[in-house]
């Protein structure tokens, strides 16, 4: 057919119309032309990517010494090093301390920290006097030589540098552990490419877990930052479910889709890529804060001009180190030889019930396991059985068995097959400075809740470290199976159970319980007895 296509493209009618004789030929010729033309192009347009083009990352020549000192954080400099630098010009860099001997002691964590502090501070204040002596002109030692001719070539000149004492700031490095990132990325790097490519965002974006988690599925921040992207609950909600029974930030491919969602929402409300991945970093609202104030959409000036007490060290720094992870995961092979691709391929299945993993393990054909491995998502009370897989979740199967597992999926009993979900608490153990409120916001559920079901009289006086039990909402345990045309269900008494806690598990009254079941005496109430629940 592309010869076709180049005869018609090459020859044309003007061959023809030289020679009358065959203009019958030639029309019949132009008419072939148009048919596979258009056909061509059909064909083109089928096989061709569908979808917007990647754009590629913009850079900025002036912090492209900055990139490169992230660069060396990524894969030069090791754990067991201290690299001091300045906070504004991270290229400038003062010493590289051995901190091998704290990070190798054995203590305790506590201990080991405290350690390192004293340790970084008394190496900033022996700097700090180094800068004050080349500030003066007194420049004697190799050191001293060294440091001054970092600065000339950063700054242009040393006449600056007592504006530089006060401002060191140490940084350990990440190089240790590259190849183990990169083992733990492989397999899901082709298809986070291609969500990426979905929603038109750049490709190099798919290198920002190194920068927030080191591809860490598991990995939690102390300000409650989860998952491989490091979503935080309020903004995780917005593209994520986030609930009682799953946690799709630790789902890594659905993270990332929310991801692309998220910085993509950012490059068309702010119009430029540095400034939609900086505010994946500090927000939305802050970035447009700072082109309001300076009137510049440029992040490099923006960087250096922009002053307010939330865009700190982290948030400047934020889009270069994405730039310095891009460029040494283009690397990766080289740096880390055999590293082999074994994409995660799965399908996604929307359950109809309330089931127990177990069964939808048996429906896949796997081990618990197994399909625990494909849905990072789902909380460990619903991977120990406690809690069921919750209607409307999307499950992952492994790619190709979506139509065995609806088969399989079908034949289950109807006692795994429920409309709600099980009674179960789960137990939070409550940390330095949270409230009743946070608890409840984190599990969605009631202040109300919370201390009913934990004899809460006085919130103000939750302590640290205490354990309280969380119950989740929709706690009938109403099987299929179980349901009656009476209108019933039988319930178990279970040891210690009172009446009132199950008019609350079932969401009925104690009088209607008791009239029923012909109680008098809810007291009287004896462990294994049945009893009668509306339906």
């Amino acid at each position: 057919m592309a010869s076709l296509y180049s005869l018609c493209y090459d020859t044309g009618l003007t061959t023809f119309l030289l020679r009358p004789a065959t203009l019958r030929k030639a029309i019949i010729f132009s008419l072939f032309c148009v048919v596979t033309a258009s056909f061509g192009q059909s064909v083109d347009a089928a096989t061709a990517p569908q979808g917007p083009p990647h754009p590629a990352l913009p850079r900025f020549a002036e912090l492209e010494p900055a990139v490169a000192f992230w660069r060396d954080v990524f894969v030069k400099y090791t754990d067991k090093q201290s690299v001091f630098h300045d906070i504004e010009r991270p290229e400038i860099v003062y010493s590289i301390l051995d901190i091998s001997d704290i990070v190798d002691s054995g203590q305790s964590r506590y201990r080991s920290q405290r350690a390192l502090r004293d340790r970084n501070r008394a190496e900033s204040r022996r700097l700090d006097v180094l800068l004050k002596r080349i500030a003066a002109g007194t420049v004697e030692t190799d050191e001293e030589k060294r440091i001054a001719a970092s600065i000339k070539a950063a700054l242009g000149s040393t006449d600056d540098t007592t504006s530089l004492v006060g401002r060191i700031r140490p940084q350990r490095g990440l190089g240790h552990q590259f190849c183990e990132a990169m083992e733990r990325a492989w397999p899901y790097l082709p298809t986070m490419r291609d969500i990426l490519w979905r929603e038109g965002v750049p490709e190099a974006v798919a290198a920002l877990p190194l920068v927030e988690s080191s591809y860490r599925i598991d990995a939690m921040s102390y300000a409650g930052a989860a998952g491989m992207w490091q979503f935080t609950r309020t903004t995780g909600r917005r593209y994520l479910r986030i609930d009682y029974a799953a946690d799709e930030r630790r789902d890594p491919l659905r993270a990332t889709e929310a991801a692309a969602r998220y910085i993509r929402e950012n490059y068309d409300r702010l119009g430029t890529w540095p400034l939609a991945i900086t505010a994946y970093n500090h927000g939305e609202a802050g970035i447009e804060r700072a082109v309001r104030t300076l009137g510049t959409t440029d992040l490099s000036v923006i960087r250096r001009k922009y002053e307010s007490r939330t865009f700190g060290f982290a948030s400047k720094n934020f889009y270069l180190e994405l730039l310095a992870a891009s460029d040494v995961l283009a690397e990766a092979e080289t740096r880390c030889p055999g590293l082999k691709e074994k994409p995660v391929d799965v399908e996604p299945v929307e359950l109809k019930h309330y089931v127990p993993i177990k069964n939808l393990a048996q429906a896949a054909g796997m081990s618990v396991e197994d399909l625990s491995v494909l849905n990072p998502a789902l909380n460990p009370d619903v991977l120990l059985g406690k809690l069921w897989v919750p209607r409307n979740y999307q499950v992952n199967v492994p790619a190709g068995k979506k139509e065995a597992f609806a088969a399989s999926y079908a034949k289950l009993p109807g006692s795994a097959l429920r409309t709600s979900q099980v009674a179960h608490h789960a137990t939070h153990r409550v940390a330095r400075g949270q409230t009743l409120s946070q608890i409840a916001q984190m599990y969605r559920t009631s202040v109300g809740s919370l201390k009913t079901y934990n004899n809460i009289s006085d919130p103000r006086r939750l302590q640290s470290g205490q354990v309280i039990k969380v119950p989740f909402p929709g706690r009938r345990p109403t099987a299929i199976a179980a349901s009656s045309k009476s209108g019933y269900v039988t319930h178990k008494v279970q040891k210690g159970q009172t009446l009132s806690e199950i008019a609350k598990l079932y969401r009925t009254s104690v009088s209607h319980l008791k009239s029923t079941n012909g109680i008098h005496d809810p007291r009287n109430l004896r462990f294994g007895q049945r009893i009668k629940v509306p339906d």
